[in-house]
This record gives structure tokens, C-alpha cells and sequence, in this order.
């Protein structure tokens, strides 16, 4: 890539980490609350795989696991082995089935789930997420869905870390 294509993604994403949304000036001058915006806020860290990939420690439903970092997933799966080692599954009904196309190319109907809460690393809780369940093996992977509730974020390979300014039930951080 040549240096002048490296700085407008680098500036086009730091563009996107001082964006405040509509949504959020409003809420703040509802509260009556000045905003002072933080972008990247929180930094989960992330590990490197041999593959050229990331994964990082995720809470769900009682249960604690690594999770593949995928831009290319809209949602988060997980496996039906970590489905069923979390104590917050019991009595749980599926929301729903969808559809999920597979990286192969196949297509193939999953339930997906309803929790209150995801933990992303020590600090970053993100929810409510939707999670679908995979019916055997596969990785736990992190999609676009959680990732754009806690937008903007950013990837950083040195450090590894995921940045991200909205994690908990603020959206952002209020000054009186």
C-alpha cells in the first residue's frame, strides 16, 4: 500500500473516532449534561494468532472464552460446546433462527439467543447482543454487531488492541 493510501485510511479513521452521532447530542441535551466525547475510551486487548488474526477474552452467560476477532461475521456465534458450559443458558429459549452463511459458502439455520450483557477484556460490557449458536464445533466469533454498539473502534496491531469509545450504558461521558 503506498504511504499516501496509509494516511487517508489513517485519517478517514480518525475522522470516524471524533464523529459524535445525532443520536448521542441528543440524549446529552436532553439530560442537560455538556458532552465531552472520548474517543477510543476503552482498550480490550487482543492476541495474535498464527494465522494473521485476533482473538480476545469474552464473558458471556457466566462463561469466559477467546473469541475471533471477525469484521466479516454481522453477529456474534458461538459454539454449542461454550452455549452449553454457560450457567445463564439454562431455561433459555432462542429468540429466533436465521440463516447463517458459512465461510464455506454453505448456508445453515441457527438459533440465536438474547443476553443482557457481553464483557469484552477486564472493562468494556456492551449489550444487549443477539448470539447465535452454532449446532457443532467451530470458533466463538466477535462480529459487527457488537462492534458497531460500541463504535467507533479502531484495531491496532502494535499494540494489539481493540479500541472502542462506547462500552457500558453511557454513550459517552458527561461534564457538569
Amino acid at each position: 500500500m503506498s504511504k499516501s493510501g496509509l494516511s487517508a485510511i489513517i485519517l478517514a479513521s480518525f475522522a470516524l473516532a471524533m464523529a459524535v452521532s445525532a443520536e448521542d447530542v441528543d440524549q446529552v441535551a436532553e439530560s442537560g449534561d455538556a458532552i465531552a466525547f472520548v474517543p477510543f475510551a476503552h482498550q480490550v486487548p487482543l492476541q495474535p494468532t498464527s494465522a494473521g488474526s485476533f482473538t480476545l477474552i469474552g464473558t458471556l452467560g457466566g462463561a469466559t472464552g477467546e473469541f475471533l476477532l471477525d469484521t466479516g461475521a454481522s453477529m456474534i456465534t458461538v459454539s454449542r460446546e461454550f452455549f452449553e458450559s454457560m450457567p445463564a443458558q439454562v431455561g433459555l429459549k432462542p429468540s429466533r433462527r436465521v440463516a447463517a452463511r458459512l465461510a464455506s459458502g454453505r448456508t445453515q439455520t441457527v438459533e440465536v439467543y438474547e443476553f443482557s450483557t457481553l464483557q469484552l477484556g477486564q472493562e468494556c460490557v456492551v449489550g444487549p447482543v443477539e448470539v447465535a449458536v452454532m449446532p457443532r464445533g467451530g470458533r466463538n466469533l466477535l462480529g459487527m454487531s457488537v462492534l458497531m454498539n460500541a463504535a467507533p473502534f479502531a484495531v491496532s496491531a502494535s499494540p494489539p488492541a481493540l479500541a472502542l469509545s462506547r462500552c457500558g450504558q453511557a454513550l459517552a461521558v458527561a461534564v457538569r
